[in-house]
């Protein structure tokens, strides 16, 4: 399993060839299915007018910095290496990014709110995309204790 921990500075992040292989089929396959998620679009106004100039005005610059956090992520996961050393701008894109993937995989399973792992049934519970859904979540998490400590 990942393993993350501070050391130097410098964040340390350390994924097998199997876990960069399966982060990197996520991140492929979510990515481009991230808008389409209502959670992943933030609602500014209830006035679907003032909502559709927050849209053009606001969402292009979401989405810039969401593409640049998953290229930080991509760029992570190409770079060949067991241990990724990371500064904490590099961590919180990672953190940023894996909460997009989370909310994105959750919106594809019908996922509306909090508490769904509690909540979850035994078929949820066996599938692959509920193992997704808490591998990606224990990784935001040991990332987030790290920059916290």
């Amino acid at each position: 399993m990942a393993e993350v921990r501070k050391r130097r500075g410098r964040i340390q992040l350390r994924l097998n060839t199997e876990e960069r292989a399966a982060l990197g089929m996520i991140v492929e396959q979510l990515s481009p299915q991230a808008g389409k998620v209502r959670r992943t679009v933030p609602v500014a106004y209830e006035d679907a007018e003032l909502q559709a100039e927050y849209d053009r005005w606001v969402r292009p610059e979401i989405e810039r910095g969401r593409g640049e956090d998953l290229e930080v992520i991509r760029g992570c996961l190409g770079s060949g290496e067991d241990v990724t050393s990371l500064s904490d701008d590099q961590a919180l894109a990672w953190v940023r990014g894996l909460n997009l993937l989370r909310l994105t995989a959750g919106g594809l399973l019908g996922i509306e709110d909090d508490g769904w792992d509690q909540r979850a049934d035994d078929a949820l519970r066996r599938s692959p995309e509920f193992r997704v859904l808490l591998a990606l979540g224990l990784l935001q998490e040991e990332l987030v204790s790290v920059l916290e400590g």
